[in-house]
């Protein structure tokens, strides 16, 4: 082989190998990737609600992270309240799911928690919110319960 043959093969393999190590990663997407829609339902509390609550419910998962946003309704009504309960979490390898969110609003605040288990396209969660009233009114758990499908 020709020396200058030489050179540029090992100038190519040279380039190639820094190409390699230096691409940026590929996004760490999992199966269980995309939007999730569905129902959330909670006990009543007491003394402020004559009917459980029955709303819809979505969350996205990228890259094994969850994001989720919904408006919190009014205790009385199914009409939004102004308040908006944030959450975030993760998905397992194995599909086992773990959310955190919290909300407030005028005289009470919450701090929830969900758990639960990604089995083909549907996610069923269970968990609670942690009530505080600032009327006075003792520290309430409601339990809740999301049923969510992934979305197309």
């Amino acid at each position: 082989m020709r020396p200058w043959m030489r050179r540029m093969q090992i100038h190519v393999l040279t380039a190639l190998f820094a190409a390699a190590l230096f691409a940026s990663p590929a996004a760490a997407e999992t199966p269980y990737d995309g939007r999730y829609t569905g129902i959330f339902q909670c006990d009543t509390i007491p003394g402020q609600t004559t009917i459980p609550l029955r709303a819809p419910f979505s969350l996205k998962i990228v890259d094994g992270r969850i994001q989720y946003e919904r408006d919190v309704l009014q205790a009385d009504s199914s009409k939004p309240s102004g308040s908006i309960e944030r959450g975030s979490g993760t998905v397992s390898p194995r599909g086992e799911v773990s959310l955190t969110g919290s909300a407030s609003g005028t005289g009470w605040k919450y701090d929830s928690t969900y758990r639960g288990q990604i089995e083909g396209t549907t996610l069923r969660l269970s968990g609670s919110q942690l009530w505080t009233f600032r009327s006075g009114t003792p520290t309430f758990t409601r339990p809740c319960t999301i049923t969510l499908s992934r979305s197309a």
